[in-house]
C-alpha cells in the first residue's frame, strides 16, 4: 500500500512538472494528465490534454504540433510514435508498438493495438491460465505485430486496427470498421473485416511495401 502511494504521488508530481516545463518548452501537458514511467518525448506545439499515458516497456514520441484530446490512453511496448500535427480525439486507445504518420487525424473512440490475449499457444487451456505460463519475452515474439500508419490519414469514429496492419498514406478508414488486414495508400475502406470501397481523387491504389 505504501509503495502505491508513493506512485501515485511521484505521478502527479510527474505530470505537474511537466506542466511547468512546457512553458517554456513550447507544448502544453495537462495538469491532471496521468503518465506513468519516464519515457515519454514531447516536441514543441503539442498540446497533452486531460489523457493516461504508459510508457511502460519502451516509450512514447509526440512530434511537434500533435493534439490529444481528453481521454486518449496509451500504453506502450518498444515505441508509440505520433507523427507531426496529428490529432486524436476523445477516447481513443493505443497499446503496444504504433507508429502513426503526419497530419493524420483519429476520430473518437479508435482502437489501436499492436498485441492480442494469448488464446492459442497451449491447447485446452483458459485465456488466463495461458497468459500466466507465457514469458514477457515469448509473448513480444509471438503475439506482438507493430502497426503502422502513413501519413494524411483519417480514421473514423469506433475503428479498429488489427495487430501488424499497415495503412498506406492518403488512406480514409470508415467509421466502425474492423481493419484485418493492410490498407493500399489512397483506398477508402470500410466494414467489418474492412475492404475497399473507391479511392481518393488523385491518388492510385498501392499495396504498403511500395
Amino acid at each position: 500500500m505504501f509503495n502505491r502511494i508513493v506512485d501515485m504521488v511521484w505521478l502527479r508530481v510527474y505530470s505537474l512538472w511537466l506542466c511547468w516545463v512546457g512553458f517554456f518548452r513550447g507544448y502544453r501537458f495537462h495538469p491532471f494528465a496521468s503518465i506513468k514511467g519516464r519515457g515519454l518525448v514531447l516536441e514543441s506545439g503539442s498540446s497533452v490534454h486531460n489523457v493516461r499515458l504508459d510508457t511502460g516497456l519502451g516509450n512514447i514520441h509526440f512530434h511537434s504540433g500533435c493534439w490529444l484530446n481528453d481521454g486518449v490512453e496509451m500504453s506502450a511496448i518498444k515505441e508509440i510514435v505520433i507523427g507531426r500535427g496529428t490529432t486524436l480525439q476523445r477516447n481513443v486507445t493505443i497499446n503496444g508498438q504504433v507508429c502513426l504518420g503526419v497530419n493524420c487525424l483519429l476520430a473518437p473512440n479508435v482502437f489501436i493495438s499492436s498485441t492480442s490475449h494469448v488464446h492459442d499457444h497451449i491447447p485446452g487451456m483458459s485465456i488466463r491460465e495461458q497468459e500466466r505460463l507465457l514469458s514477457q519475452e515469448e509473448f513480444l515474439r509471438i503475439y506482438n505485430r507493430p502497426i503502422v500508419v502513413g501519413d494524411d490519414v483519417w480514421i473514423g469514429v469506433n475503428a479498429v486496427l488489427m495487430p501488424g496492419v499497415q495503412i498506406g498514406a492518403h488512406a480514409v478508414v470508415g467509421a466502425n470498421a474492423v481493419v484485418t488486414k493492410d490498407v493500399p495508400e489512397g483506398a477508402i475502406v470500410a466494414g467489418v473485416p474492412a475492404r475497399i470501397l473507391s479511392y481518393r481523387l488523385g491518388f492510385e491504389g498501392k499495396s504498403c511495401a511500395e
